[in-house]
């Protein structure tokens, strides 16, 4: 280790790495620690095959997590070595990298090979600088200038890694490190990302398929019991007719009417998804949630147990019942609602009421006229009789008359009801845990694009000036090896 006279380093592990600690007043690590660490690539991997005195990997990657910028120095022989290269790409997320070829007087010019090598594996490269040790302490000792090569590698020292340049570095590999780290949680996420999106879909297409199943039931429970319903709709417009002498007529006939037992065919709220159809549809999100990686306990099997199914069936009964009985009363209220029911209204009134008038008008002249005035013998019991029978046939006529002006186009309105079932999610508790692990799959990948693309911006946020510093620039799953 090389650090400067005034360079704290008792933060380092510096005993249990075994280093030795040099001081040096030279300008280049007047304010950096500069760790020279052994190559990794004369220690196999095979750790039960390192001894004692060869462990120079596990010492490599002891020290690594410490360093803020990573200086690889390499030669003609080594610069493509995998073990070298499977290091610097495992511990270079946020630390910018200076790369520098040695042996300058024996070797030839790797640099434009090495710099195609590092783009491979997925680094960014403006500068390979390429300098001569031996000739650089021998220039040193003469007291002669650094030669050019050795002189541009002081002055990037001096430049990307001294003063102000030291917290640029640290806030520059910040930034690198989380928007590595975004990329490569979204590339752990692109094997299931379309998995997601198919269950999300299948979910959607299973829940359609589901209440399709129930509005078929519904639908005949409908049919079957089409007169209590309807007999239900009638009741209701007809109740909310008050005031006259037909709407009294009305009320006199239900409540006589009450005294006949009714079977109530209306218990159409029973109807529920057959279990085949839930358990057929749960074995298709079944498989598709096993693609998603999506398993117990966050969805349940596809045969559900009998106390599952009968929580199930609850739910979904509890909520057709509901919907229905809104639905119904919808209708109700919309045809209460009508001008053409109020005018029924009153004109039914006008015609029943001028009925009534007219018989009462008939037998008050032939009391007051004719028996009380002109004192002649009248029998009006007959007359009464007559007039109270064709009086009720003409209200039970007007009633029919009612009835059927209720009644019209009431098919076509529970059709156009139960077309809306779909948007009532009835049959949502049989696909649940399903609908639940779809969302939050589809929350989660959302969530890691927006991460991702939040990372990107700080590049934006935190312009980089021109730097002669590597970067790796590329999630791990996109590079290839040494």
């Amino acid at each position: 280790m090389v650090a400067g006279p005034e360079v704290d380093c008792g933060w380092l592990p510096i005993d249990r790495w075994g280093a030795k600690l040099v001081r040096s007043d030279s300008a280049a690590v007047a304010e950096i620690v500069l760790i020279d660490c052994p190559d990794p690539d004369t220690q196999g991997r095979d750790d039960a095959a390192a001894d004692d005195a060869n462990r120079n990997r596990d010492l490599l990657e002891q020290v690594l997590p410490e360093c803020d910028v990573l200086l690889v120095v390499s030669t003609a022989q080594k610069y493509r070595s995998w073990a070298v290269a499977r290091e610097i790409v495992e511990f270079a997320p946020g630390r910018p990298v200076l790369f520098v070829q040695t042996h300058a007087s024996r070797d030839f010019d790797i640099r434009d090979d090495w710099r195609r090598e590092l783009e491979r594996q997925g680094f960014d490269v403006p500068v390979i600088h390429r300098v001569d040790g031996v000739e650089a302490i021998r220039r040193a000792a003469a007291g002669l200038p650094p030669d050019e090569g050795f002189a541009a590698l002081l002055s990037s020292i001096r430049t990307e890694l001294a003063g102000r340049a030291a917290r640029r570095v640290r806030r520059t590999g910040a930034g690198d490190l989380a928007q590595w780290f975004f990329r490569q949680a979204a590339g752990s996420l692109s094997g299931v990302r379309r998995p997601a999106e198919e269950l999300l879909r299948g979910v959607a297409r299973e829940r359609t398929r589901l209440e399709s199943a129930l509005g078929t039931g519904l639908q005949r429970r409908l049919a079957a019991s089409g007169a209590a319903w309807r007999r239900r709709i009638v009741a209701d417009t007809v109740d909310s007719w008050q005031g006259g002498p037909f709407a009294a007529f009305l009320q006199g006939i239900a409540a006589v009417a009450r005294f006949w037992p009714v079977r109530d065919d209306a218990a159409i709220a029973d109807a529920g998804i057959p279990a085949s159809e839930i358990e057929q549809s749960r074995s298709i999100l079944v498989g598709l949630a096993a693609r998603a990686a999506i398993g117990e306990p966050l969805v349940g099997r596809a045969r559900l147990s009998e106390e599952q199914s009968a929580v199930v069936t609850r739910e979904v009964q509890s909520r057709t019942s509901g919907w229905l009985s809104r639905g119904v009363e919808s209708l109700s209220s919309s045809r209460r609602d009508r001008p053409s029911s109020r005018l029924l209204h009153l004109a039914c009134e006008a015609v029943f009421g001028g009925l009534l008038v007219v018989v009462l008008f008939r037998a008050g002249w032939s009391f007051f006229h004719d028996r009380l005035w002109k004192g002649m013998p009248t029998d009006t019991g007959g007359f009464l009789w007559e007039s109270l029978f064709w009086v009720a046939v003409c209200g039970l006529a007007l009633r029919w008359l009612v009835v059927a002006v209720v009644r019209r186009g009431l098919d076509r309105d529970v059709a156009s009801l139960l077309a809306q079932l779909p948007e009532s999610r009835c049959a949502d508790p049989a696909v649940a845990d399903f609908a639940d692990a779809a969302g939050r799959a589809a929350e989660f990948v959302a969530e890691a694009d927006r991460l991702t693309a939040d990372a990107a911006s700080l590049t934006v946020v935190m312009p980089d000036p021109a730097s002669s510093l590597g970067r790796l620039t590329r999630p791990t799953s996109e590079q290839g090896g040494g």
